[in-house]
């Protein structure tokens, strides 16, 4: 069997590592030169378990419409995108009740859980090396009011979900990260998940895609999807060079693309952009440097240790468009957490060696995953993991992959199939 794969990102990499394992003739296209160069390049590192929580909490329309006019909000909705955003703005609204919300979660969980198992075994299959880290995740808070709130809720995610977490007072969260010592009394405490990792998106994407080229997996960079066909028997791509490419099913894991590939076939996919933004710093000569992932929940920032050797600031997510730019005030936001979160390492950090990014999260209107068949035969997706794309990653491959085989998938895919929309 012959499965097109669009995309080389972590989700198209991940899917043709299963869809080869499973003895597939697999092609990847891809329009950058190499894996792993959109979404998947500088996103914030985490592999996590304890934040399956969708964006779209109770409450959020409050949220979005004081981020108007906002830019130093942590989620901000730009006017011009309001237009284009309209039918899938209802349903990620709509998927705001807290029945639903709380729903999401449990789904959301249960495939971030499933992931990283999968992750481990992909690891030690191919022997690839990613910056990984599984020294945990911690949730430092800077009021108490914040802290106690925040335990309710991680009480809940172990209850629910099965996932291990411990609350820290002060003293127990510098012993367990000492890089914190110089904001320690700004701090009221924190959550630690120590079930959680970090690595490397960019070098997982471009390591693994090389691991596939040698076992013979075809990888087409810079080349550029025209447009998808579908025969009686076969399905198609029409590339921009004029050349035609068939096989026995296609997965578009295309990102916040996805619905403009799909669009032409009468598919709607709700997955929308949501901007996200991210500094990678080189952490040279500072000795105190952070051992895990850090996130200030006061500030809606992640910092992130990646390999020991650079420092990954990630925060804030932007609802506009498809816009590429890097507006200054943006990464001026990032800096200011790092000196929030470090100040003695910003005070002497080569601000010349910055190096800012912008990418697109596909963020499904409900928070949760598409990833199965569509109304076209030999037609599959791949997308909408939002800001858990990475997480996710090996276990939406997996049953991406399974669905295309006639397998059955270890988790229920009727929780991430398109056709719940």
């Amino acid at each position: 069997m012959h499965v097109i794969v669009i995309g080389a990102g972590v989700q198209g990499t991940a899917t043709a590592w299963y869809l080869q394992q499973y003895g597939c003739e697999v092609t990847v296209v891809e329009r950058n030169s190499h894996a792993g160069m959109e979404s998947s390049y500088g996103n914030g590192g985490a592999l996590t378990t304890s934040a399956p929580e969708p964006w779209n909490a109770p409450g959020i329309h409050k949220v979005l419409l004081q981020s108007l006019g906002r830019t130093d909000a942590p989620v901000l909705l730009r006017l011009k995108a309001v237009p284009g955003m309209m039918s899938w703005g209802l349903g990620f609204l709509k998927a705001s009740k807290q029945d639903v919300y709380l729903r999401n979660i449990r789904r959301n969980s249960a495939l971030s859980a499933y992931s990283l198992r999968l992750l481990k075994e992909i690891r030690e299959q191919s022997g690839i090396e990613f910056r990984h880290s599984g020294a945990g995740m911690l949730f430092v808070f800077r009021d108490q009011p914040s802290l106690d709130a925040y335990v309710e809720h991680a009480d809940f995610l172990r209850a629910e979900c099965g996932i291990t977490n411990e609350a820290l007072g002060r003293d127990e969260m510098i012993s367990l990260e000492p890089s914190l010592e110089a904001i320690k009394e700004q701090l009221a405490g924190a959550i630690y998940f120590p079930q959680d990792e970090t690595g490397d998106c960019h070098q997982f994407c471009r390591n693994l895609a090389a691991h596939l080229a040698g076992r013979g997996v075809r990888f087409l960079y810079g080349t550029t999807v025209e447009k998808i066909t579908n025969g009686k028997r076969t399905i198609s791509l029409n590339l921009m060079t004029g050349e035609r490419l068939t096989g026995d099913a296609i997965v578009v894991c295309a990102g916040a693309y996805t619905p403009k590939l799909v669009r032409s076939l009468g598919i709607r996919v709700p997955v929308y952009p949501a901007k996200g933004y991210s500094l990678t710093l080189p952490m040279d000569g500072w000795e105190n440097r952070p051992r895990r992932l850090i996130a200030d929940m006061g500030l809606h920032a992640g910092v992130n240790p990646l390999g020991g050797e650079v420092l990954r600031v990630a925060g804030t997510a932007e609802f506009t468009g498809y816009d590429t730019s890097i507006p200054k005030e943006r990464v001026q936001n990032l800096l200011g957490l790092v000196e929030a979160i470090f100040p003695e390492f910003a005070a002497a950090m080569d601000r010349d060696s910055i190096n800012p990014w912008a990418g697109f999260r596909p963020m499904s209107s409900d928070g949760v995953p598409v990833i199965g068949r569509t109304k076209i035969e030999g037609l599959y997706l791949n997308t909408g993991q939002g800001h858990l794309g990475w997480t996710m990653a090996a276990a939406s491959g997996r049953v991406a992959a399974d669905i295309i085989l006639d397998r059955v998938p270890e988790v229920d895919a009727d929780h991430y199939s398109p056709d719940r929309f």
